[in-house]
């Protein structure tokens, strides 16, 4: 084949490119209600998008294509830099302006593909470096819905606004709400284990590291927490203090477990635990002597919150 140039309609030879078979990777930044008829992809590929909450209220992905892929299968992932446009399959690479909406079809886009394996190559290690990266999961997308029907009220990032610190952007600001929590590692029973598995579907290690992923996390009584709140774990030992979590979804009741309760947490992967004795000290150190780490409770001073998200540069 070599190397080929399209435009300024590519989508037609785009999706001939990429009927290969194995696995595909795939770079697109935004997508829409058009995107599985131009990108079909089907389970263990992998997607990067675009799904901030800025591309999302301005309607530039879709969140009905991210519910599609994820129901194919494909592994799907959300970067909120992210404006290349790049595939790779086994064969084939993809390098262009195109993104995978309806209006692509009438814009003037030009793409390159290509069967040279040292760029096939190249595409594929770009995709896999791509870092700040949110696993797009049920929860994802039930959130993501509700920010499309906000409407189109932020810029773009890298088209037509600025690219904010992504650092904090999985936490709202402000922290309304912040609770301290102690967890204690446990065998969940078969009953739990499918209601993980429901909100939560197993990872896979094909692609790039996800920064922001889900976890489970089992409260031993009814909990007050809710959506959007923020948790900060401890562990049963008072050893240690895990970064702050934000909660996705609402308490599931775990049946015949004496009122326990299953939460589901976006957590920063690569953010550390800290000695909670360090944790004190630095918040002593700031002039808070009784944050009170070592109990269960609801943070109620603002100025401890701060001091709590200070600890992990947040």
């Amino acid at each position: 084949m070599g190397t080929t140039f399209h435009g300024p309609n590519p989508w037609p030879h785009i999706t001939r490119a990429i009927r290969t078979r194995g696995p595909r990777h795939a770079a697109i930044a935004y997508l829409d209600h058009n995107a599985p008829e131009q990108l079909p992809l089907r389970a263990g590929d992998v997607l990067v998008v675009n799904a901030s909450k800025a591309a999302i209220r301005a309607h530039a992905t879709s969140p009905a294509a991210l519910a599609y892929y994820l129901g194919k299968g494909v592994r799907v992932l959300s970067c909120p830099t992210l404006h290349a446009k790049v595939i790779a399959t086994n064969r084939r690479a993809v390098i262009g302006s195109a993104n995978a909406t309806i209006n692509s079809t009438f814009a003037d886009d030009a793409v390159i593909i290509t069967d040279d394996p040292t760029i096939i190559t190249s595409v594929r290690k770009f995709i896999d470096s791509l870092d700040d990266l949110t696993e797009v999961d049920q929860p994802f997308i039930d959130h993501a819905t509700a920010e499309w029907t906000i409407g189109r009220a932020v810029p773009i990032p890298g088209v037509t606004g600025r690219i904010r610190n992504p650092d904090n952007d999985f936490l709202p600001t402000p922290t309304a709400r912040m609770f301290v929590k102690h967890v204690v590692d446990y065998q969940p029973s078969p009953t739990e284990q499918h209601l993980i598995h429901e909100q939560q579907p197993p990872r896979t290690t094909a692609g790039p590291v996800a920064k922001y992923q889900l976890q489970s996390v089992r409260l031993g009584k009814p909990s007050t927490t809710t959506t959007g709140d923020v948790i900060v774990l401890v562990s049963a030992d008072n050893q240690w203090i895990y970064p702050p979590a934000l909660v996705t979804a609402e308490p599931l009741r775990i049946p015949r477990s004496g009122g326990a309760v299953l939460s589901f947490l976006r957590i920063r992967t690569d953010l550390p635990p800290l000695a909670l004795h360090i944790a004190e000290k630095h918040l002593a150190d700031l002039g808070h002597t009784g944050p009170r780490l070592r109990a269960d409770h609801y943070v109620r001073s603002m100025s401890i919150r701060t001091a709590l998200l200070q600890l992990w540069n947040l």
